[in-house]
């Protein structure tokens, strides 16, 4: 008993830990940062810090050795080539058969999205943007109403399919200016313990769906290509 505890334990911790929120930060003011933030950890992600050099001698690369009769391959394995799967399905399914694989998998894919969206949440969303056309106060109109066209779209898309708590955007144009430039800052949120039920919802279905059917595919029966012909020929212009 007192195992079963301490393993029923352990099994609270992790998913304790891993239903505290892991956080995302990428901004770009005077150069690009990406942090990421989980507890009291914080790690950058970019800049990479650069390696310090100790003054290490690189050893001296050995001369490779000519093949011996002995050491060569035999011709046999050289020669044996391994079946494509996907080549193997194509053959026995067809077209049909591909694309109900490719239906099956965009499936998965879009289930997984869908449990995840519910649970990203944007906590910052900020863009600052200032456009100029180097001196050319027609070329800062049309650039600045080409600018505001495509972000302003893709802000309310942002915010009516997923969670933001505080977002702004400032797009200004200059027309004395001579160069346009912008700056952002983006920050979310996600729980750990989500996108692994996701991931492990998505795999298991794409292992039934899509992986088994490629491993285990059979040639199609007789019956149904006559079925398929048969429909074909319904469907087709009469004289």
């Amino acid at each position: 008993m007192i195992a079963l505890y301490i393993i029923l334990g352990i099994i609270a911790l992790f998913v304790l830990l891993l239903s505290i929120r892991v956080r995302v930060q990428a901004e770009y003011i005077d150069s690009f940062v990406l942090k990421v933030k989980w507890l009291f950890l914080s790690f950058t992600v970019y800049p990479l810090k650069k390696p310090l050099n100790l003054g290490k001698k690189k050893k001296p690369q050995e001369e490779q050795k000519p093949a011996t009769e002995d050491q060569a391959p035999p011709e046999e394995n050289i020669n044996k080539k391994k079946e494509n799967p996907f080549k193997t399905f194509y053959d026995n399914q067809g077209f049909d058969g591909v694309l109900q694989l490719v239906n099956d998998g965009s499936d998965a894919l879009g289930s997984m999205m869908k449990s995840v969206k519910k649970h990203f949440i944007i906590e910052e969303l900020y863009l600052w943007a200032v456009i100029s056309k180097s001196h050319d106060a027609a070329g800062t109109a049309i650039e600045y109403g080409k600018v505001c066209q495509s972000v302003f779209p893709s802000l309310g898309f942002i915010c009516s399919n997923f969670k933001v708590k505080h977002y702004d955007v400032s797009i200004e144009p200059d027309f004395i200016g001579t160069f346009s430039s912008a700056q952002f800052a983006f920050n979310f949120a996600l729980r750990p313990i989500f996108l692994i039920n996701a991931g492990i919802a998505m795999a298991f279905k794409l292992l039934f769906k899509v992986v088994f059917k490629v491993l285990f595919s059979k040639p199609k029966k007789e019956s149904d290509e006559n079925i398929n012909n048969s429909q074909n020929i319904k469907g087709g212009a009469t004289q």
